[in-house]
């Protein structure tokens, strides 16, 4: 595992099986976790049961005698939704539940089977039909919307992912399917991405996506970004990229130019492939896992690679955001759910002295008010100082992490440069 100095910390949070958790239901079928708050486990025998997991008390795990095909806990609150098939038919009955008021908050009976369903707000859960996509909320009395018609290279996909961006005007699904006969292992990854205001799709090749937000210099406002990872196959050449692309450019406004960049999977991993990715909008860093339990780490502005180590010996099916921490859970096929977290200690001198990149050392001790990039900052400081860059250099001093130019010493310094 990885050394003390590693940018990237791992610790087991919780094992599900220490919890009574049978091995056959910890699967992507059974476990479901929308937030870093709750996972929800799904048993079928001896009788069937929903395992909540609060992660404020993963001790206390409360089970209740539902039967269910799915369940999801919300991501915020003690709201728990359901999803059962209809004896002899090929409708799904969707009730949500208030758990702690014990009382059903709304159902609805969707004479479509839902193959995927997610929370993608605390408000609305994202439903996944063998056709269309729709959106239902848990507010009023409103029935779910169709939003979208699933594209072609979506047909017969396993979904495996469906989420939306901050403002809801951008949607994208993710479907995996079998590989070509000569790789069957290395499935295909699909992905739909969905423009609310255009009513428009586009297809694209990508096994796990995500949306960040960015603030571009000189735009006040923040810039939609879409990351996916992908890995192909054509004529026995496997390619493997990430790539970050600005959504609905705004005109007249500076823009974020689109990066890519290599994922190098090393030789014993050529059929893996990324099954998730989040992203950290704390340290402006993208997290890319993959099935067999490898962590890809890129910075979000540039795309520049951070750090890449197997972070688990079983493989993974789920992940979820960690926002409080800036990191993200894992859960892996053994039951470990593992929290990953930046280490605040190491990361700027590991970014600066292992990958010699001190502009994203820099930019990384800014963004996240990070240690380790002090004397980096100060001798930018004076070089900025001595080509007159003063502009540039009250910025810098402005921005430096934990206060480090916001000093005395640096007034008097333009004090002085400017009275003269």
């Amino acid at each position: 595992m990885a050394a003390a100095n590693a940018p990237i910390a791992m610790r087991e949070a919780l094992t599900l099986t220490s919890l009574g958790i049978a091995p056959q239901f910890v699967t992507f079928t059974h476990v479901t976790m929308e937030s870093e708050k709750y996972i929800c486990v799904r048993e079928t025998s001896p009788q069937n049961s929903v395992v909540i997991v609060d992660m404020a008390m993963p001790a206390q795990p409360l089970r209740r005698p539902i039967t269910a095909d799915s369940a999801l806990m919300n991501p915020n609150t003690r709201i728990l939704a359901l999803k059962a098939q209809i004896p002899g038919t090929t409708q799904d009955h969707l009730q949500i539940f208030n758990i702690e008021a014990k009382t059903k908050i709304k159902s609805h009976q969707m004479p479509e089977q839902v193959v995927f369903w997610k929370w993608i707000t605390p408000k609305l859960l994202g439903l996944v039909t063998q056709t269309s996509v729709y959106h239902w909320s848990i507010e009023g009395d409103s029935e779910p919307a169709k939003m979208f018609d699933r594209t072609a290279n979506l047909a017969n996909n396993q979904i495996i992912n469906y989420r939306c961006d901050p403002s809801e005007k951008w949607l994208v699904l993710i479907g995996i399917a079998p590989g070509a006969p000569e790789r069957p292992q290395l499935v295909k990854g699909n992905m739909q991405l969905f423009s609310v205001d255009q009513q428009r799709s586009q297809a694209l090749e990508a096994h796990a996506a995500s949306f960040a937000s960015f603030k571009v210099v000189g735009n006040e406002n923040p810039s939609t970004l879409i990351c996916f990872a992908s890995k192909t196959t054509n004529a026995g050449q496997i390619t493997s990229k990430l790539h970050v692309i600005e959504l609905g450019a705004q005109p007249g406004k500076p823009g974020f130019s689109k990066k890519q960049a290599d994922l190098f999977f090393p030789p014993d991993f050529q059929d893996d492939f990324p099954v998730a990715m989040q992203i950290s909008q704390k340290y402006g860093l993208i997290y890319v896992i993959t099935k067999l339990g490898l962590l890809f780490v890129y910075d979000l502005e540039t795309a520049a690679a951070v750090y890449r180590n197997r972070i688990s010996p079983d493989p993974i099916f789920l992940t979820a955001e960690s926002s409080a921490s800036g990191g993200f859970y894992a859960i892996n096929r053994r039951g470990q759910v593992l929290h990953a977290t930046v280490n605040d200690a190491t990361i700027v001198p590991f970014v600066s002295s292992q990958l010699n990149n001190l502009e994203l050392a820099v930019n990384l001790a800014k963004r996240a008010n990070l240690p380790g990039a002090e004397n980096l900052v100060v001798q930018r400081f004076q070089e900025l100082f001595a080509q007159t860059k003063y502009k540039e250099a009250a910025e810098l001093a402005a921005e430096s992490p934990q206060g480090l130019l916001r000093t005395p010493e640096t007034v008097a310094k333009f004090q002085v440069h400017f009275c003269s």
